[in-house]
């Protein structure tokens, strides 16, 4: 049997924590090229941004989680015998992992794709929304193939939530309208 230290095991554990951090800042930066207009688009589509209030009911179960997972060290730090300034860089790279579920986003749908948090996803790889999805202050679209990482958010205002409810509903059927002036006119007309 292998016998590993509590202070091998704290610091794999906190690079990986890190890595995870510094993704998500990549995703960050990368949030802005990705989705650079908001508004209608040129080749259609429509994007809009969020807010911190926002972006903190987007996140809020998963800021919860992440608090819990600050905690509990601290409960187990004597029994385990991991050292202190383990827990602490553990902690601090945590509340670095919330401010970047809390900075405003920038979301993007399209024909073919939907942006959200500095990625492109196809509407193949996203389970179809539901028709009477209610939108309260964020939608839930879940990815295929992911499991429990499933779940993808997405923060606004309720009129852009309400708009974009409608768009993804129109890309996953491939009925894409026309819009003007933030209005879906169907093709139709």
């Amino acid at each position: 049997m292998v016998n590993t230290s509590p202070e091998l095991v704290g610091s794999l554990i906190v690079s990986l924590v890190g890595l995870i951090v510094v993704y998500d800042i990549l995703h960050l930066y990368k949030n802005k090229k990705t989705v650079p207009q908001l508004g209608n688009l040129p080749l259609g589509g429509y994007a809009w941004s969020s807010t911190l209030n926002q972006e903190f009911f987007r996140n809020g179960p998963n800021i919860l989680t992440v608090i819990a997972m600050a905690v509990l060290p601290w409960l187990l730090i004597t029994s385990s015998s991991t050292p202190i300034w383990i827990v602490v860089v553990f902690d601090i790279f945590l509340l670095l992992l919330i401010v970047t579920m809390l900075l405003p986003k920038r979301y993007a749908i399209t024909k073919t794709s939907i942006y959200a948090d500095g990625q492109r996803l196809s509407w193949d790889s996203i389970k179809t929304l539901e028709l009477e999805e209610k939108i309260t202050q964020r939608i839930v679209l879940y990815r295929e193939g992911w499991g429990i990482f499933a779940p993808l958010p997405l923060g606004g205002s309720r009129e852009d939530l309400i708009f974009a409810r409608d768009l993804i509903i129109k890309a996953q059927n491939n009925d894409w309208p026309i819009i003007i002036d933030n209005k879906i006119i169907s093709e139709e007309e």
